[in-house]
């Protein structure tokens, strides 16, 4: 590659990184900024609780938290429920 044709790519290489990077930013800050249910922390999208509280749940609530069925919603309804009801994490218990 010549210099003329580095210094022709260069202006087309901003122009598509400050059109391109701001999108990015945006979509990575508000994809981070779910809040976690019980202590209002900032917690990966897909996940019911941030990785401190969900340590804090029973080992059995997390495997039946973590299964994948016909009554995943309905496990995931009486974790919030009993979270919003202000039951300790440790003593949360969700049907198998």
């Amino acid at each position: 590659m010549t210099a003329a044709a580095v210094g022709a790519a260069c202006p087309l290489l901003f122009l598509v990184a400050a059109l391109v990077l701001p999108l990015l930013l945006y979509r990575s800050r508000a994809m981070a900024d779910t809040p976690c249910r019980k202590c209002r922390t900032p917690k990966p999208p897909r996940m019911y609780l941030c990785g401190t509280c969900w340590q804090a749940l029973p080992a059995p609530t997390r495997c039946a938290l973590n299964r994948r069925d016909s009554r995943a919603m309905f496990r995931l309804r009486e974790l919030h429920k009993q979270v919003d009801a202000g039951v300790p994490l440790a003593e949360i218990g969700v049907t198998p």
